[in-house]
């Protein structure tokens, strides 16, 4: 557990995985460059901690979940796959096939409410308050060439914690949504369809109110993995992190609106969106290697902005894998991993490529009865919340190692019947990052697709493996 994006960064240092810069870098484009070299460098490199950033006298930090190592270190477990077995023990005894919202379930319930954030009355993100904020002091990123475009000013927070609450309800929602910024008072907010904050911000809408928004950076790494997951509406994201953390978040209420935020934040800016209000914000460099065009997003006008005295400011910088998000990516598959096997109790293994990152895709392999039904599962598997955006799904039987992407290439190649065995399930537009992706494709790479039964897999016989077996020693090899 850890109280404090500092606490996390005098562990890694500790680890001997963090490598401070004394020399002044800009954070237009320089620091981004230093990141992304540094990322795809053998073994992801080390976190980097640049002390002096030209303009700002607050230090910035990237590449803080650069690896395995410091991805599992941020969660306070050994491995990465110890998350598959948290997350196991945290559904309980499974409900039965047809389960949804495992999570909302008594028995995880029950255990998450250990979890319950508790709000405190005084905390480090407050000790500066700026009433009167001023958003070009701080040190945010510009990353790529076309960042911002056609506006020229490219500043992203990419770990943010954006949150906003439910105006019947009063539930929280914490998600990870691109925030742009516009201005001194003023940024750009792209939340996504059907999410929790898009959610929020249409009930607001319809009631012809105002919507409280925060936006939270740093604190415990656990936060910033709660806020990515495709949580149930019902799970809030804050205990959730608890559970992760291993203890309730503390929050403290916002300055200039009744929303909560991490007590341990480094930086929270508040504000308030009016119904209707929109901002074109600027193209973002994104994982697919291409930017993701701008769009009239809602119009965040900014109230306050409070800090710690010793402010780090994180960052993350988005691009072709290998970059750290991909392990963000494999923390939260890690988790999500029970979700799928409970829900679909015909799936084997599933896996999400690191090339194929978040919403690309997953291969997925599956019970040998369940095999004349891939095409099914497929349909199920686009219609839930937890691959809904996914562009690309490939099934494959149970006998098939579902991380091994060379014998995935194999099988697809010479298993599918393309006439049959492909499924391109076409939507009205496409994902809200790239509207022209506009269709999916569903590959029934399995013995008996659609296609027919294949011809017998070719395999030696049990006999001879055991001849040879137990001759081995004898051959001299």
């Amino acid at each position: 557990m850890f109280r404090s994006l500092h606490e996390f960064l005098g562990e890694l240092e500790r680890l001997g995985e963090l490598h401070r810069v004394g020399s002044e870098v800009d954070p237009r484009f320089e620091i981004a460059a230093i990141t992304d070299r540094v990322c795809k460098s053998s073994g992801g490199g080390r976190a980097l901690h640049f002390e002096r950033v030209r303009g700002s006298d607050i230090p910035v930090a990237t590449n803080l979940f650069g690896s395995p190592r410091r991805m599992a270190a941020a969660l306070g477990v050994s491995t990465l796959e110890s998350l598959t077995v948290r997350m196991e023990e945290l559904l309980g005894p499974a409900a039965g096939e047809g389960a949804i919202d495992e999570l909302a379930a008594p028995f995880a319930a029950n255990v998450l409410k250990r979890f319950l954030s508790v709000t405190v009355t005084a905390a480090p993100c407050q000790e500066i308050v700026e009433t009167v904020p001023d958003l070009s002091r701080y040190p945010f990123l510009t990353s790529w060439p076309g960042d911002g475009h056609p506006h020229g000013d490219g500043r992203f927070i990419t770990l943010p914690l954006v949150i906003t609450r439910d105006p019947g309800t009063g539930c929280a929602n914490c998600g990870m949504y691109r925030v742009w910024i516009a201005g001194e008072r003023s940024a750009g907010i792209r939340w996504y369809a059907g999410r929790g904050g898009e959610r929020h911000s249409r009930r607001y809408r319809e009631r012809g109110e105002r919507m409280p928004v925060a936006v939270a950076v740093g604190g415990d790494p656990a936060l910033a993995l709660a806020a990515m997951l495709p949580l149930p509406e019902g799970v809030d994201e804050m205990q959730f992190a608890g559970w992760l953390r291993g203890a309730p978040v503390e929050m403290v209420r916002c300055r200039t609106s009744e929303l909560r935020v991490p007590a341990g934040a480094e930086l929270v800016i508040e504000g308030f969106v009016e119904p209707g209000d929109t901002i074109l914000d600027g193209a973002f460099g994104n994982y697919t290697g291409f930017y993701a065009p701008a769009a009239q997003v809602p119009h965040l006008r900014v109230s306050c902005a409070t800090r710690r005295a010793d402010c780090v400011y994180p960052a993350t910088v988005v691009g072709p894998p290998p970059m750290e998000d991909c392990h963000l990516a494999q923390a939260a598959a890690m988790l999500m991993r029970p979700l799928f096997l409970r829900r679909w109790p015909e799936i084997v293994d599933i896996s999400f490529p690191t090339e194929w990152i978040f919403h690309g895709g997953a291969i997925v392999s599956v019970r040998s009865e369940a095999a004349v039904r891939a095409k099914e599962l497929m349909a199920k598997l686009w219609e839930s919340e937890l691959m809904g955006t996914s562009r690309l799904i490939v099934v494959v039987d149970e006998e098939t190692d579902v991380r091994d992407l060379s014998q995935i290439a194999w099988r697809i190649v010479n298993l599918p019947d393309w006439r049959s065995d492909l499924v391109v399930s076409a939507r009205e537009r496409g994902t809200p990052l790239f509207p022209w992706l506009g269709s999916r494709l569903g590959i029934d790479a399995t013995r008996c697709g659609g296609g027919g039964a294949r011809p017998p897999a070719l395999g030696m016989g049990e006999e001879i493996r055991r001849l040879i077996d137990k001759r081995w020693g004898e051959y001299g090899l």
